[in-house]
């Protein structure tokens, strides 16, 4: 299990450890108040905002994506990606949901954040719906507005949210332009091509008895870049997610790095 604690207590480490390629920093605060970290990954001009974390019991994807960054930065050197690229990256956006999820069996399949929302319905956008799970308002969670706010202070060339279900891309936005999905296609089918995950077709881009108010929504209607949801495992995967899968995920990720740099 890799705990909260163990999370803040590496991206601590890290940061000095590597303190000429990883830059840390607080950018708001859980519900029952706990941290949320954003880590710069590279000393690049280019860079790509990536998040993960927001479903509580997406736990694997936590620790690959640390794992991931301390891999580069421990290879940093005259030759590497990090001179020309950097990664902004937000591996855990709901402490709070990840720690109920880990903690207490009763909760390990559990999405919400502490106040039974899901961020992940909660941003603004033009399928944003009120009530339910989606929150009172769009942005009234302190989790969906430290991403906003990382994201305005941030700017990048691709956005990229991982999730851990199903294997598969979603890259369609009904909300926007032919030109803009026709960029998104690009992109999703060269990751695709390295991951072996599928495209989920445009009509699925939102479940029929789901809604929107998506991180990816939000990020492309607001900033019109790139804005791409990614599914790291199996759809049939058990909660608490096994930590074997770890291996398939950074493995998965480091072709995703890898291929960014090169869109």
């Amino acid at each position: 299990m890799y705990s909260y604690e163990k999370f803040i207590e590496d991206a601590v480490r890290i940061k000095k450890e590597y303190c000429d390629v990883i830059k840390c920093e607080t950018i708001g605060y859980s519900v029952c108040g706990r941290k949320i970290i954003l880590l710069k990954l590279g000393c690049g001009q280019t860079s790509f905002f990536i998040s993960a974390g927001v479903h509580g019991r997406e736990s694997v994807n936590t620790p690959a994506l640390m794992r991931m960054i301390e891999k580069y930065a421990y290879s940093f050197g005259d030759d590497s990606i990090l001179n020309d690229y950097s990664f902004y990256v937000v591996p855990l956006l709901n402490p709070d949901g990840y720690v109920m999820a880990l903690t207490d069996s009763k909760f390990s399949g559990y999405k919400l954040n502490a106040e039974r929302v899901d961020i992940n319905r909660n941003f603004p956008s033009v399928h944003y719906k009120s009530g339910g799970t989606g929150g009172e308002y769009a942005g009234s969670e302190p989790e969906t507005r430290a991403l906003m706010s990382a994201l305005g202070s941030h700017p990048s060339q691709i956005y990229i949210d991982i999730h851990s279900r199903g294997e598969v891309i979603y890259y369609y936005r009904a909300a926007m332009s032919e030109q803009y999905n026709e960029r998104q296609l690009v992109i999703a089918e060269r990751l695709s091509k390295v991951t072996g995950y599928e495209l989920v077709p445009p009509e699925d881009e939102i479940a029929e008895e789901d809604s929107g108010g998506n991180t990816v929504h939000y990020v492309s209607e607001t900033y019109g870049i790139p804005a791409l949801t990614i599914e790291t495992l199996p759809d049939n995967v058990d909660f608490p997610i096994d930590s074997l899968y770890s291996y398939d995920v950074i493995r998965h990720l480091e072709l995703l790095f890898e291929t960014l740099t090169n869109i």
